[in-house]
């Protein structure tokens, strides 16, 4: 079952996407131990899902074979200063397997938003975060609570909606 499981999320990593027009400005840093300092976004990986309740973010970032992913919840129309309804950001060194993730869910002010223009023809999203990441020995296992170092970092791109 794990295998099949770990087979599925592999595939779902490796599909390929539609290139999509980030502009100069789509990069995600991290500040992190032995981590990148900076990411490209992958092109169709910086996308906007709306939902009645939610407008779902994600974003993805590679530098070589490093991966960087922030997932964001947040309330449509949420005003000036929104805090996310949820978020997770995971780093993965290999692009696969051992992980650092956050632990949902975030604290106050883990998120501050410098740009968020989430409605529109063009949704943009731009910020920064300092949150503790935790150790993840697989993909199919929980977070240690136990192995989390602090990371800071900030994201700045245009969105595709979804």
């Amino acid at each position: 079952m794990k295998a099949c499981v770990a087979a599925l999320i592999w595939s779902c990593l490796t599909l390929p996407v539609l290139a999509q027009d980030q502009g100069s400005s789509a990069v995600l840093h991290l500040a992190f131990p032995d981590a990148p300092a900076r990411f490209d976004v992958v092109p169709g990986r910086a996308g906007l899902t709306r939902f009645s309740a939610l407008d779902a973010i994600s974003l993805e970032g590679q530098a070589g074979r490093a991966r960087l992913v922030i997932e964001l919840a947040l309330q449509p129309d949420a005003g000036p200063d929104p805090q996310p309804l949820d978020a997770r950001v995971i780093y993965r060194r290999d692009g696969f397997g051992t992980a650092w993730q956050s632990i949902a869910p975030p604290g106050p002010d883990s998120f501050a938003f410098h740009d968020l223009a989430l409605s529109g023809p063009h949704p943009r999203i731009a910020g920064t975060f300092t949150l503790p990441l935790c150790h993840r020995a697989t993909l199919l296992e929980t977070p240690d609570p136990e192995r989390c170092k602090i990371a800071t970092g900030r994201f700045d791109t245009v969105l595709q909606l979804d």
